[in-house]
């Protein structure tokens, strides 16, 4: 009796031992899964997975949770764009662990990398089928069944469910999504290009993508496509616009981008943007001073406290358009002199000295000529930390302007180019002892 009741208190004590073991891992998991949605980094990633592993390890008879794990990891990996490994967790999770709660959403998920990432129609047909056969009525049976339906109406469906969750919670436009609706709209347009409805619509849409993940490059291609193969379409007048607003803002093909507002005026007279298109029929001098107005006004939008960088990029390329097919302008001095300013903002160091050497190298009378070198040779020390390049600017500072209000300054940092802040501060503090 007495070696019964002690091996029922083994057993007791070590099944306690376990359940604190998994318990104490399970939340090391949530910990690591809460680190990971609010602010993932590469290590906490990382830990993450080698915990969902460590589990696995410890506790191969939990079938429940590992194949939640695995499921979870499959999870991550798509989240980092691995589709392989999105693909090998899945399997695993599916094989090892098939009683699972969660495997027919496994096969759901598998089926849609192995069809939409990886291009394995056989394979996906399988998980596909598997769910239809054994879980029909799983909530991820719909998406099944939309494998086997036509390829055209297939692809409808998958880009209208993408577009529905294309804008976070607060209106901005998720990337990862944003790449997958690209690639839908050109599959369509390249399986069925005589739809002469839908094709246009998500040829124009594919280039507004594009621009979105700022290729101003491929989505004028793609913009041009709609109206060389579809210039009747529906999506042509938006297409013209928006190629002429590629062209002009970020292409540096002006000439083009007028040439394509004419056009517009011509073929849409009606059209309610009409007026939109004869911004491009302006001269071009008149039309940068209009755009930089307008894109100086975007550099720090309402709900942001820091510069736009992509607005800055458009406006700074302004910037220097300008001040290269009008250098005699009265603008041309000022706008080099901003654009150094918004480099310096939007942190491009190099670019912003570069663009306030160039005023001072070309616009010498300019009033804040002085102001740019000065500033140059402040970017050169602090920021670029490149100390020749600094003590060469503020050398030509003291000689060129010895009696300006900024020369004090510039003989400051050359008194103490190099030196770490606690030797300056104790060079003071001399000072003020004598």
């Amino acid at each position: 009796m007495k070696i019964r009741i002690l091996l029922l208190f083994t057993a007791a004590t070590f099944l306690l031992a376990c359940n604190s073991e998994k318990n104490d891992i399970k939340k090391q998991i949530g910990d690591l899964e809460t680190e990971v949605e609010t602010q993932a980094t590469a290590q906490s990633v990382t830990n993450l997975f080698n915990k969902y592993d460590e589990y696995v390890k410890t506790f191969p008879d939990d079938a429940e949770m590992n194949g939640r794990y695995m499921y979870r990891s499959a999870g991550l990996a798509y989240r980092a764009g691995n589709y392989a490994k999105t693909a090998e967790y899945l399997e695993r999770g599916i094989k090892d662990f098939s009683t699972s709660s969660i495997t027919p959403s496994s096969h759901v998920l598998l089926g849609t990398v192995y069809e939409e990432n990886l291009n394995n129609m056989d394979k996906a047909k399988t998980s596909f089928q598997h769910v239809l056969d054994n879980h029909p009525n799983h909530e991820g049976a719909e998406r099944a069944a939309l494998f086997f339906k036509p390829a055209d109406e297939k692809l409808q469906i998958l880009i209208a469910q993408k577009e529905a969750i294309l804008n976070d919670e607060n209106g901005n436009i998720k990337p990862r999504i944003a790449a997958d609706l690209y690639q839908k709209y050109t599959a369509y347009a390249q399986q069925f290009p005589d739809d002469k409805t839908r094709s246009p619509n998500y040829l124009l849409k594919g280039g507004e993508m594009l621009s979105f993940m700022n290729n101003p490059a491929a989505a004028a291609k793609a913009f041009e496509q709609v109206l060389v193969q579809y210039p009747k379409s529906e999506s042509a007048p938006s297409a013209t616009l928006q190629l002429a607003g590629l062209y002009d803002d970020q292409l540096n093909k002006s000439i083009e981008a007028q040439e394509l507002g004419q056009a517009f005026v011509n073929t849409f007279p009606n059209h309610p943007d009409v007026e939109k298109a004869k911004y491009y029929l302006k001269p071009e001098k008149e039309r940068l001073d209009m755009r930089i107005t307008e894109l100086e006004g975007q550099l720090y939008p309402e709900s942001a406290s820091k510069i736009d960088p992509i607005a800055a990029g458009k406006l700074i390329r302004k910037y220097e358009t300008y001040t290269k097919k009008f250098p005699k302008s009265d603008n041309a001095a000022m706008y080099l002199y901003k654009a150094g300013e918004v480099a310096r903002s939007s942190g491009d160091m190099r670019r912003s000295v570069t663009l306030l050497e160039q005023l001072y190298d070309n616009h010498r009378s300019y009033e804040k000529a002085p102001q740019a070198l000065f500033l140059a040779g402040f970017i050169y020390e602090n920021d670029l930390k490149n100390l020749d390049k600094a003590k060469e600017i503020y050398d030509k500072f003291m000689k060129k302007y010895p009696d300006h209000e900024l020369a004090a300054s510039v003989k400051f940092s050359l008194q103490n180019l190099g030196k770490p802040a606690d030797e300056i501060i104790q060079g003071f503090e001399k000072k003020e002892d004598s």
